[in-house]
């Protein structure tokens, strides 16, 4: 009964972005998902069984539960696994795509966004182009398109692409230091970093 769902759990997770999940989340997503993959394959043998009045199709899965003696049948539990997989899949396109909270937002019975914070709510948002970073401490400014973000516990870790770094004088003036095509950040949630979010928007253009 696991196959299918350890397949369809690990896809689950593989294709989602999510905080870190306890073994417990795991076998409790086998679980539901193999026993979903069991139920439909079920339902459908019961459908081809009512078209067609000659086809006799058995689905040995309960039996086999309740009776050691009966045998597993490598193309039920093959047929299963891949209705597991297909699930899998449609849980994921839900989930990123998140359909769910558009659904209830659209309702007007939630307004929650669906990530798990605010950083993965901006980023992910698919207008957020263009960043300005800006390192308080040395007063060194980052201007550049968002390439890549992750975070971890209280690590964010930010690449950003086409940068352009300047220094902050102090009088509301940015002195051009240099041009990098990459350039990696990675910082906790205490670092004096401050993001603003532009939508293509040139920090020249910003200082005119």
């Amino acid at each position: 009964m696991f196959l299918p769902g350890i397949i369809g759990a690990t896809l689950l997770d593989l294709l989602t972005t999510h905080r870190k999940r306890q073994m417990f989340h795991f076998i409790l997503h086998s679980y539901l998902i193999g026993v979903f993959a069991y139920g439909i394959l079920m339902f459908i043998v019961y459908i081809c069984n009512q078209l067609n009045d000659k086809l006799y199709w058995k689905v040995t899965f309960l039996s086999s539960l309740l009776n050691s003696k009966e045998q597993i049948k490598v193309s039920e539990v093959f047929l299963a696994t891949l209705i597991g997989a297909i699930l899998a899949i449609i849980l994921v396109v839900i989930i990123n795509k998140k359909y769910i909270f558009k659904v209830a937002n659209l309702l007007g019975i939630s307004n929650k966004h669906g990530e798990d914070d605010v950083w993965d709510y901006i980023f992910s948002d698919e207008r957020s182009e263009w960043v300005i970073l800006r390192d308080r401490e040395t007063n060194i400014v980052y201007q550049g398109a968002i390439s890549a973000y992750s975070q971890k516990d209280d690590k964010r870790e930010l690449v950003l692409s086409q940068v352009k770094v300047y220094k902050d004088e102090g009088s509301g003036e940015l002195k051009e230091l240099y041009q990098q095509n990459f350039i990696y950040f990675n910082f906790d949630v205490n670092s004096k970093i401050e993001i603003e979010i532009e939508r293509g928007v040139d920090v020249e253009q910003r200082h005119e």
